[in-house]
């Protein structure tokens, strides 16, 4: 059985300072990893390199850098200069699809056959990371004649960011670890058996972590953090990937009636579907002792590292919903 760790996300407000502060608490706090997204703000292998230099023992991972907006090469130097930084066994490579409305949207790209991609980025990475020369060609992912120049300190552990089955079994057989969002716990198990299936057919022995990121609020005023988070979550569950998922884990009427306000530019509708058991299945939300308890929850459904993502609007309210969620 994985031993359970306790994690947090960043970044968790715009600045850099703050953020590398927040890591630096967490780290003193007792957290054992902070994981990073890659999204509209700071850049994640920048943020990064600059927690790894910030803190001793806090191990780093992305969740995730999307395999669209970097190619392999780029990838590989980015993370073997984050290695370096960091040193042996503190950083893991975590690689997703992400969504149309990143890659396409807002970087221009096709988001065109997204489970080969992620397959084909970590392959040709896993042979960057271990020959001299690297020449690799995939339906969607072509390097000739690469050498890294920068040696990784270590090995870099690749995971993979799955929601649907044919990616979390593509992650089972393929990856060193699985992350996912916005799962609620009841799901979790049937999740990790197609993880499971996927691993079977790479002859793994061994079960692979599953790190969830959970939006989190510690608070008394539970109905302003349900506001909160639905008019977060909202735009989230509406996009294919998420609505899909949402639907698969049980949730049709509610994905139907999300897509359906989104669609139609119904904010009332969209919110509708966020229903308050919906919110409270998919994030930490309460008192300590509500949150303590739901976090629970999600590792007896089988998460390994249940990751907190604080909806914070300050660095203040950051770090105390960290201090509040402390490992015991």
């Amino acid at each position: 059985m994985t031993a359970v760790r306790s994690a947090f996300s960043l970044p968790l407000v715009s600045s850099v300072d703050d953020n590398l502060e927040l890591a630096r608490l967490g780290e003193e706090l007792g957290y054992d990893d902070v994981w990073l997204a890659d999204t509209a703000t700071i850049d994640v292998f920048v943020l990064a390199a600059l927690v790894a230099s910030a803190t001793s023992t806090v191990r780093i991972g992305t969740a995730v850098v999307p395999v669209f907006t970097r190619p392999p090469a780029l990838l590989a130097a980015a993370a073997a200069s984050v290695s370096q930084v960091a040193g042996p066994d503190r950083f893991i490579l975590g690689l997703g699809s992400s969504s149309p409305a990143i890659v396409e949207d807002w970087c221009g790209i096709p988001f065109e056959r997204p489970v080969t991609r992620v397959r084909e980025t970590v392959e040709a990475l896993r042979v960057m990371f271990s020959e001299p020369k690297v020449s690799y060609s995939g339906a969607t992912t072509r390097v000739r004649n690469f050498r890294l120049g920068v040696p990784p300190a270590g090995e870099v552990p690749l995971w993979i960011g799955a929601q649907r089955p044919v990616m979390a079994g593509v992650a089972g057989e393929f990856a060193d670890g699985v992350a996912c969002n916005f799962i609620p716990a009841s799901a979790v198990p049937t999740f990790k058996q197609t993880v499971a299936v996927g691993a079977a057919r790479a002859a793994k022995t061994t079960s692979l972590p599953l790190v969830v990121r959970l939006q989190t609020i510690v608070t008394d005023d539970r109905a302003s953090a349900l506001d909160t988070l639905r008019a977060l979550m909202g735009p989230y569950l509406a996009t294919p990937t998420y609505n899909s998922f949402l639907a698969s884990c049980g949730y049709e009427a509610e994905a139907a009636k999300i897509k359906a306000g989104w669609d139609d530019r119904d904010r009332a509708g969209l919110a509708a579907g966020v229903t308050d058991e919906l919110i409270s299945d998919l994030a930490i939300v309460g008192d300590e002792a509500e949150c303590r308890e739901k976090l629970a929850r999600f590792v007896e459904s089988g998460v390994d590292i249940p990751m907190i993502h604080p909806v914070a609007r300050t660095k203040r309210e950051a770090a105390a919903m960290l201090e509040a969620l402390r490992p015991r």
